[in-house]
Order: C-alpha cells, then sequence, then structure tokens
C-alpha cells in the first residue's frame, strides 16, 4: 500500500489519507499481536511518519526534475523565443511537459534569463528566473529549490 501511495506523490490529500489508513492498520496489529496498545500506538506512528517523509521525496524530485527541465530548454533561446520541456519520470503520473519562453535577459557576470512556463495539465502561467552557473549549465535561480538548503532562514 506505500508503495502505490509514493507513486500518487503528486495528489493532493493520497498522502494523508493513506497514513491515516496505514496508522489505524499497524496500530491495530501490532496492538493485538503483543497485547500492548502502547507499542501499537508507538509503531502506528513510526508508519506514518515513513509514509509522510515517503510521499514528501517523491514531490521534492518531481519539482527538481521540472526545474532541470524548464531550465535547461531555456537556456539556449533568445527573448521571444519558445521552446517545449519535458521530464520523462519511472514514476507513474510523474512525467510532465510543458512550453517555457524567454521574457528578458539580464546579468553581464551572471547571465540570467526571465522565463514564462507552461505545465499542460494546469491552466496557470508561471515566471521564474534561471542563470548559467559556474559549469555552463542554466538553472533555476530562485529560492524554492533551495529551501531543503536555507530551512527556516528565507
Amino acid at each position: 500500500m506505500a508503495v502505490g501511495a509514493l507513486g500518487l506523490g503528486g495528489c493532493s490529500g493520497v498522502g494523508s489519507a493513506v497514513t491515516g489508513v496505514t496508522t489505524a492498520g499497524v496500530a491495530a496489529t501490532v496492538g493485538s499481536a503483543t497485547g500492548n496498545p502502547f507499542l501499537g500506538l508507538l509503531a502506528g506512528a513510526g508508519a506514518s511518519y515513513g509514509i509522510d517523509q515517503g510521499v514528501k521525496y517523491v514531490e521534492r524530485r518531481i519539482t527538481d526534475n521540472v526545474h532541470h527541465a524548464v531550465a535547461a530548454a531555456a537556456g539556449p533561446l533568445d527573448v521571444g523565443q519558445a521552446a517545449p520541456w519535458r521530464v520523462e519520470e519511472a514514476l507513474p503520473l510523474s512525467g510532465k511537459i510543458g512550453t517555457v519562453q524567454v521574457a528578458r535577459t539580464f546579468g553581464a557576470a551572471i547571465p540570467c534569463k526571465d522565463v514564462v512556463f507552461t505545465l499542460d495539465d494546469a491552466p496557470d502561467l508561471t515566471v521564474t528566473t534561471v542563470c548559467r552557473g559556474k559549469d555552463g549549465q542554466w538553472q533555476w535561480a530562485l529560492a524554492e529549490p533551495a529551501t531543503r538548503r536555507w530551512g527556516s532562514l528565507q
């Protein structure tokens, strides 16, 4: 059941629904097997935490892959040009595609571009900035992917 939930990491609410069912099941099983409801509660909480962290890991991986794909597609484009971007994922329901267009370029020491991109299964337009790193690769330049690095300092 937990493996199936990881494949649906992008679906809102799936993790909490599966976690609740799993927690109750694990707690009841361990509590019955040991005759100790406290051990059942502890095992259920551990299962809940593990599934929650697994779903969050998958969501972060999908988001990071989208960021890399958008930056890589926007890198060679000039202002006004557009190109498709694509993420092929091994996980079900996690492949993403869309279009990116460069709105403006700026920066001499660190070349950057403001881009607008779409996600084909969402109606919204998203604006971001990508910059060329020291290694020559274009990278997502906004703080969202850095949350793991900076934590609550943002």
